[in-house]
């Protein structure tokens, strides 16, 4: 069944992800409940997709709405999201087990399952069934009220409340993990992370490398020609 023309105006439950492009930092999804009553407030937060904020304006939304919406974020570090592509897995199966995780603990956590379960299109909705049913260890399957939408952050502003507090959550990340390596860790996959990641190896080893990235990338072989 399609979401209602209203939907903007209903309570829903928003999942995203944030990290599947980038090399050196961990994959996290979140997904967040947004009350009927809480959507006028969100909006003059400024709660929109995380991709057209700063991450300075990002963390101060998250602050604000992060005690306010019941969330579930899981932080993926890369050493996990590679045991599992060894595994003879992909990127896709990943995104689908870590949503369908975070999704079962929110929803058992609310009151009431809601009516609504807004994820931001990764794969169709088949596909995603289909990518779990993949997993050696086979998770329950949340089903009820599930719909995968095209940009979702602009079908629902909870989709685009999960997409700020997935960010936020790898801001914080790629923050910690710079502190533990003693250097700044860069987003995104591009030559500058390629240098990145041979300063990492230079510094601490071709085997803390291997854990803090994701290393199936193109980037890897670039790195260690």
């Amino acid at each position: 069944m399609p979401l209602p023309s209203n939907i903007k105006n209903l309570s829903a439950v928003g999942s995203d992800e944030v990290g599947v492009g980038d090399y050196l930092a961990p994959l996290v999804v979140t997904c967040a409940y947004v009350e009927e009553a809480q959507i006028p407030k969100l909006h003059e937060l400024g709660v929109k997709d995380s991709k057209n904020l700063s991450d300075a304006r990002i963390c101060k939304i998250a602050d604000a709405i992060k005690t306010k919406l019941p969330h579930k974020t899981v932080i993926f570090e890369n050493k996990h999201y590679n045991a599992m592509i060894a595994q003879g897995l992909n990127a896709h199966v990943v995104k689908s087990f870590l949503h369908n995780f975070a999704l079962t603990e929110l929803t058992n956590r609310l009151a009431t399952y809601p009516e609504y379960i807004i994820v931001d299109e990764f794969a169709s909705k088949e596909n995603h069934f289909k990518y779990l049913r993949q997993l050696p260890k086979k998770p329950a399957i949340l089903q009820k009220h599930l719909h995968f939408v095209k940009k979702g952050e602009s079908a629902h502003i909870a989709v685009a409340a999960a997409s700020i507090l997935a960010r936020h959550a790898f801001i914080d990340s790629v923050d910690n993990l710079s502190k533990r390596l003693e250097m700044e860790v860069l987003k995104g996959a591009s030559a500058k992370v390629d240098a990145c990641a041979r300063q990492i190896a230079k510094k601490h080893g071709e085997a803390v490398l291997k854990d803090v990235c994701k290393f199936h990338f193109a980037n890897t072989k670039r790195v260690f020609q």
